[in-house]
């Protein structure tokens, strides 16, 4: 017997922690999810993620002036790169490439972000713990905004606005850090705050 079976109520699901308000962006769909996720395609795609003290990573990222087959394909590399480290979140200086492009994936978003601009955070903060791919085996915590509003381009040029809560805020805050040259480490009171990840401990973080 299941537990719906024995008479327990089903929950709705909560609500996404990253929400379009305004705009119909271009993203990684579930189509471009089932292509850009096989075995074959993250061979081929996916890169070694760069770690704290690669001079890419602390530098502030240029505009992209691309056309967009070839920011489709970075898009793509950023996308594998992410998948194989267990990301749920990925920025191009990360792979290497110092542009201001950024990956937000929290609860399946696919949301591509290029020039992505903070407009607004909430007063209200809250500790949370927080990672990064190019911190690897550890976390820290500090104070985030609840809240906060995104404007940015996708890859066709089309502007759209992006809302998170919780941690679809944290994720979009950290992910354009990354595009300004700074990690969540360097956010740290002291590095007294950070701590190694358990490997049972071990959950996707925001790159």
């Amino acid at each position: 017997m299941t537990e719906e079976a024995s008479g327990a109520v089903e929950k709705a699901p909560p609500p996404p922690r990253l929400r379009l308000s305004k705009g119909t962006p271009w993203r990684i769909d579930a189509g471009r999810r089932a292509k850009w996720t096989t075995p074959e395609f993250l061979a081929a795609n996916a890169v070694e993620v760069r770690q704290i003290g690669d001079p890419v990573l602390h530098a502030v990222a240029k505009k992209p002036r691309l056309p967009r087959a070839e920011l489709e394909a970075i898009v793509a590399r950023m996308f594998a790169s992410m998948v194989v480290a267990h990301g749920i979140g990925i920025a191009a200086p990360q792979i290497g490439v110092p542009l201001r492009i950024a990956i937000m994936d929290v609860d399946d978003a696919g949301i591509v972000a290029i020039e992505p601009r903070i407009e607004w955070t909430s007063e209200e903060v809250e500790e949370t713990s927080e990672g990064c791919l190019s911190v690897r085996g550890l976390y820290g915590m500090l104070e985030r905004p609840v809240a906060a509003r995104l404007v940015a381009m996708d890859i066709l040029g089309k502007r759209f606005t992006l809302v998170g809560d919780e941690f679809g805020a944290q994720c979009m805050l950290h992910e354009t850090d990354h595009l300004d040259g700074k990690l969540y480490v360097d956010r740290l009171k002291s590095r007294d705050d950070l701590h190694p990840v358990e490997p049972e401990e071990e959950e996707p973080v925001s790159a």
